[in-house]
């Protein structure tokens, strides 16, 4: 499908194919495991003008209580406790129900690559983030960016006297197909 000429709005939300995935890595005694969460409840807007990408604009509010544990190592009971904590501890999900993210800027970064720069509200804090963003032929977007747990106050939480740790950087990706609204 070749891509609209003009200025499009579209939509963003939860469809068949959709995923907003959040890998938290694993250190110590569990080095090379991760923490494979999703959020299940999330919208967006995208405003994409395909004659000029620069000037097409994102912006993305996620539910922090849809998060859930795709851990297949750990218990039914220890999946129960990580969730709590990632909603209590880490997200603050009673006091900031919302992670955001407004674009700022949109640069090419190749054939059907591009860097987005914006900031995300994440805990009570914003700061800014880069995102690798590829668009498909058919204005799907798949992208995934870097965090640091630290940038946004959070305390990378450890057990066990610190034998069983959690790395400071975590890993969001995402594969959406935005829908015309």
């Amino acid at each position: 499908m070749a891509l609209l000429a003009g200025t499009v709005p579209y939509q963003i939300g939860p469809a068949a194919g959709n995923r907003l995935s959040l890998e938290v890595y694993k250190s110590g005694l569990w080095n090379g495991r991760k923490h494979s969460f999703t959020f299940e409840r999330y919208q967006g807007s995208l405003v994409y003008d395909a004659e000029a990408p620069q000037n097409s604009q994102v912006r993305f509010t996620v539910e922090a209580a849809s998060i859930a544990l795709h851990d297949t190592w750990v218990s039914e009971k220890d999946r129960a406790k990580i969730v709590k904590f990632a909603l209590t501890q880490m997200l603050h999900a009673d006091r900031y129900p919302e992670l955001e993210f407004t674009s700022t800027r949109i640069a090419p970064a190749g054939v059907g690559q591009f860097e987005v720069q914006g900031t995300l509200g994440m805990a009570g804090v914003s700061k800014p983030v880069s995102v690798q963003v590829t668009l498909g032929a058919d204005l799907s977007i798949q992208g995934s960016a870097k965090l640091k747990m630290t940038d946004w106050g959070m305390k990378p939480p450890s057990a066990a006297l610190g034998t069983i740790g959690t790395r400071d950087e975590m890993s969001v990706a995402f594969v959406l197909k935005p829908a015309v609204r």
